[in-house]
């Protein structure tokens, strides 16, 4: 056997879990987890779409193509428009996936926002892909601020029609994905304009290419914004009206309508949430998933690479070594978390979505709450993740072949997309404050994650060193609501505007109370999980969860230090602690990792195969997949030149 197969083999062999009782956990059910694995086995045995070590010196051109060939194969084997079907190909695919925005942002909102007449019109034809729609609502000018988009949609009313234009070019839609030049409608934000008077920002359902040519038609400008740092693949667009005329059934119509020339509006203007939570929730339920891909790649090679020799003069596997277990460890710990917290809100929607169309709309703010608090949360924790997977793995970890920077660029966009994480933030503890006063006068408001808010006194006074460590995150968050809510009524009765206080005074400590709600949120996730999970795993779950927590209280101990709330033997403890528990998880971690399952080629790396080998695929591919060997006739006619250097 090869000598680092046998370290790897050796360390699998030291895994006292069943592996496959966590991989149960983490696809949620079999349907999501034979349809990863058929996935994977698809991409990975179909010569023209699988994972290509020379992707990376590809044009973007060449990638997009590639892109598109990946997804007409795999149409022949899902239901691409079945969340449970693409959703798994967004963490195995060289790149974006085509129709993701299409199917994950654009059809819910017609579910929501259309009729039943306008979704029957158009939902048939997403499955067909007769239609491939844009989510056509950021601007140049305008981005999270949607209140105040400037494309504008006028009624006419003796043509019964509207006119979408595009007044200057801040109004211009900027950014959305399979705009550029996959989509052949668009479904544009704009204000509606109805005798004379600004009626808000409306959903329109809009043709902007011909069905035949797929060229832009008359009175549409529209393509590719051009390359950015990821999302190589995806055709972010822009789109430009010239007074261009669409029918009246354009508008989504389940909420607003014009009937008879007159314009009324019917249930809850909130709703838009509801159609933007599918997409965010994806966001959360995808991507740390990738981040266990870089895991995974980082902590197999960490097994394989040898460096440095210990008193036996045998050379160390660089996980032994303590700084590469802290770079890993906690990462690892809360890349369970953010699963199992993914899984759970994955929930929180769907019964959301169920009850917002029998006109529920009990659930919707608590959701939009923990949903921004822990995608904001999430999609930055990611990107740091995978930075730290390729720190840990050395000047290889820096290069594509190793399988990291590729997670990097995917995941980094998601920062910003879908909701810029400070708005979402701010959201958050906007909500925060208003169950704060619920609790004060109406607690029976108060939603079951948000319950801390019901026994502040009780936290605050628990002074038990044998208390759970969750308790400690509680605490810093109730202690940071007490304090904001404190300030906030402190300034206003100097004279200071609500606004003046949010923009200019208390935006930091929004922040930081946001972040610690989402860290609560998964620490509860956590605990619900290890309490059902079979008794088998219940053990290294639990000591996940105490990693997780451990890190986040020495990771932001400023809180509980200022408010006297913690001693320097308690935080020294906790440092104690943390020691200890890498001890112990370090055997695991292997297993750990591969619960996830990935195959090779969905890892898309040579360091960090299943079966080790690093050097020697880092070699084969340096020197059998790389296309940049073939020297080019520019580098022969510079190198023939006689070049006379000036002294």
């Amino acid at each position: 056997m090869h000598p680092t197969t046998q370290l790897l083999e050796n360390a699998r062999e030291r895994v006292t879990f069943p592996v496959g009782e966590l991989t149960k956990l983490l696809y949620v059910n079999d349907e999501i987890y034979e349809t990863f694995m058929k996935a994977q086995k698809i991409i990975a045995n179909e010569p023209t779409i699988r994972n290509h070590p020379d992707y990376h010196n590809w044009s973007r051109k060449q990638q997009i193509i590639k892109s598109y060939e990946k997804l007409r194969i795999m149409h022949q084997h899902f239901n691409l428009a079945n969340a449970v079907h693409w959703a798994p190909l967004l963490s195995i695919f060289q790149g974006t996936t085509p129709t993701a925005v299409s199917f994950a942002m654009t059809v819910p909102a017609l579910r929501f926002l259309g009729t039943d007449e306008q979704f029957n019109l158009w939902g048939p034809k997403f499955l067909t892909m007769e239609i491939v729609a844009a989510y056509a609502q950021t601007e140049i000018g305008h981005g999270s601020d949607v209140q105040n988009l400037e494309t504008t949609a006028t009624y006419d009313p003796q043509s019964n029609d509207f006119v979408l234009h595009t007044p200057a070019v801040s109004a211009v839609k900027f950014w959305p994905g399979e705009l550029g030049f996959l989509s052949n409608y668009a479904l544009v934000y704009a204000k509606l304009i109805f005798n004379g008077k600004n009626k808000g920002v409306h959903p329109f359902m809009v043709q902007i290419r011909d069905n035949s040519t797929h060229k832009p038609l008359r009175g549409v400008t529209v393509g590719d914004i051009g390359p950015k740092l990821g999302y190589t693949t995806k055709d972010n667009g822009y789109l430009a009206f010239d007074n261009y005329r669409i029918p009246l059934n354009s508008m989504l119509a389940r909420y607003v309508r014009i009937e008879n020339g007159q314009f009324s509006r019917h249930g809850n203007e909130k709703i838009s949430y509801a159609s933007m939570m599918v997409s965010r929730q994806l966001i959360i339920f995808i991507y740390p998933r990738m981040a266990a891909q870089a895991l995974t790649v980082a902590i197999r090679y960490s097994i394989t690479r040898q460096q440095f020799t210990n008193d036996k003069r045998e050379e160390n596997s660089v996980i032994e070594y303590q700084t590469q277990q802290d770079k890993l460890l906690p990462r690892l710990a809360t890349c369970y978390g953010m699963i199992f917290a993914g899984i759970r809100i994955m929930q929180l929607v769907d019964d959301n979505f169920h009850r917002v169309q029998k006109k529920d709309f009990s659930t919707l703010q608590q959701s939009h709450a923990i949903l921004s608090a822990v995608k904001a949360f999430s999609s930055q924790w990611v990107v740091d993740t995978t930075e730290w997977c390729r720190l840990s793995c050395g000047g290889h970890g820096y290069a594509h072949y190793s399988g990291i920077p590729a997670v990097y660029f995917d995941t980094a966009p998601n920062v910003t997309l879908e909701g810029e994480n400070q708005v979402m933030y701010l959201q958050v503890s906007r909500y925060l404050l208003k169950v704060l006063q619920y609790a004060e006068k109406t607690p029976e408001k108060v939603p079951f994650y948000f319950t801390f808010v019901l026994h502040i006194k009780e936290t605050l006074a628990n002074k038990d060193l044998n208390t759970s460590l969750g308790h400690w995150l509680k605490l810093t968050l109730t202690i940071q609501l007490i304090q904001v809510g404190k300030r906030i009524k402190d300034l206003m009765n100097t004279g200071k505007t609500f606004q003046q206080i949010w923009n200019e005074h208390v935006g930091i400590h929004l922040l930081s109370l946001a972040q610690r709600y989402a860290e609560y949120f998964i620490y509860l996730v956590f605990q619900e999980y290890i309490a059902n999970a079979n008794p088998s795993v219940k053990e290294i779950l639990q000591q996940l969860c105490d990693l997780y927590c451990v890190q986040t209280i020495l990771d932001n101990p400023n809180t509980l230090i200022e408010s006297g709330q913690i001693t320097q033997e308690q935080l020294k403890s906790f440092n104690e602690l943390k020691i200890e528990l890498f001890a112990k998880i370090k055997p695991q971690a292997i297993g750990l990792v591969e619960a996830f399952n990935f195959n090779d080629n969905a890892l898309r790396t040579c360091i960090g195969c299943h079966d080790g080998k690093p050097y020697e695929y880092i070699y084969d591919w340096a020197t059998k997949e790389n296309s940049v060997n073939k020297v080019p006739q520019a580098v022969i006619d510079l190198m023939g030149t006689k070049i006379k250097a000036k002294l």
